[in-house]
């Protein structure tokens, strides 16, 4: 058989999406036995991680598989590019690391969402593609600037369990300041896992914070066709009103995307694009999201981060969840 990737949300369809979401609602709570049992998961890092890293390795203990992880300490300057002529800082082609780790793994997963260049650069994910191309064992996006779809599986099984139908929810996504410049990767996950669900999607963000047009497109073709809808507003009080989600995550400017210099002045006026008690209330008693790690009383208010609507820890346990599900088609 040939082997199957997990690299966007966008590879999914609306029956598998569904069938992983199921898996993961009932294996949760659960030890569904060593069904991994020898089985080897390499990871690669190429930035900090938390809750994918510790996540994936509990998913693969409970399932009676292991981990292997490695940093960018651990990993030699790769080149991506095909036939390139290697004299620079790159020690090694992503074809040689891929070809050897899929010797000693089962599956690798990756994050690479640097910034290392343009935006029309950074989005087509060279080094995440790459491994795809090259290992012969299934590759799992960890994260890059363009996606990070096991982020956004947790989301849509935390909203069931509380929503329990999506189809017609309103979810109001709003862009929230941020000091550093940050990935879009989560954004573009959430957005079209919820289009494809048949909600009533808000994507707000102020002037200048658009996000990939190709995605935006996509999306919107997704909420139609599954009974939903999308709208883009630039004001976050009117996007707050009817919510019964409120998901709060900042994102880079794609138009100053390799200047942070030019970004941070663009921010520097827009110091209340935050959640608060007072946007809270705005809402239709809305759930509040963030899929961590969150700047406290920058992007949200320890009021509604600690409140009763919240459910930011919720999301991070269910990355545990729908990773056993999705490991277990990817690998049993």
């Amino acid at each position: 058989m040939s082997k199957r990737d997990f690299l966007s949300t966008a590879d999914l369809s609306r029956r598998e999406l569904d069938d992983l979401l199921e898996l993961a609602a009932r294996i949760k709570g659960k030890r569904p036995g060593q069904v991994l049992s020898g089985k080897s998961l390499g990871m690669l890092f190429f930035q900090p991680s938390l809750r994918t890293r510790v996540s994936f390795e509990t998913a693969m203990v409970q399932l009676g598989g292991h981990c292997i992880n490695l940093s960018s300490n651990d990993l030699y300057e790769l080149e991506p590019q095909e036939q390139a002529v290697m004299d620079g800082r790159a020690e090694e082609h992503v074809m040689d690391a891929a070809r050897t780790l899929s010797r000693y793994v089962d599956a690798l997963g990756v994050r690479a969402a640097a910034r290392v260049g343009t935006w029309e650069f950074d989005r087509q994910e060279l080094l995440l593609r790459s491994y795809a191309r090259y290992a012969s064992v299934p590759v799992i996006n960890l994260e890059t600037n363009m996606g990070h779809p096991c982020q956004a599986l947790a989301d849509a099984l935390t909203m069931r369990e509380n929503l329990v139908s999506l189809k017609g929810r309103k979810l109001t996504l709003l862009w929230c300041n941020h000091p550093e410049p940050k990935s879009l990767g989560p954004t573009h996950s959430i957005l079209e896992v919820a289009a494809m669900m048949g909600m009533d999607v808000t994507l707000a963000h102020p002037l200048g914070f658009e996000v990939d047009a190709e995605v935006l497109e996509r999306s919107k073709t997704l909420a139609r066709d599954n009974g939903g809808a999308l709208q883009v507003v630039n004001d976050k009080d009117t996007a707050a009103r009817g919510a019964e989600v409120l998901y709060a995550r900042s994102w880079g400017c794609i138009k100053h995307w390799d200047d942070d210099e030019r970004e941070a002045m663009v921010k520097r006026s827009l110091q209340d694009w935050k959640v608060d008690e007072a946007l809270m209330a705005k809402t239709k008693d809305a759930l509040l999201m963030h899929p961590l790690p969150v700047r406290r009383n920058v992007a949200a208010t320890d009021g509604v981060l600690d409140g009763p609507r919240s459910v930011i820890y919720e999301q991070a346990a269910n990355r545990t969840h729908v990773q056993k599900a999705l490991l277990m088609q990817l690998l049993k």
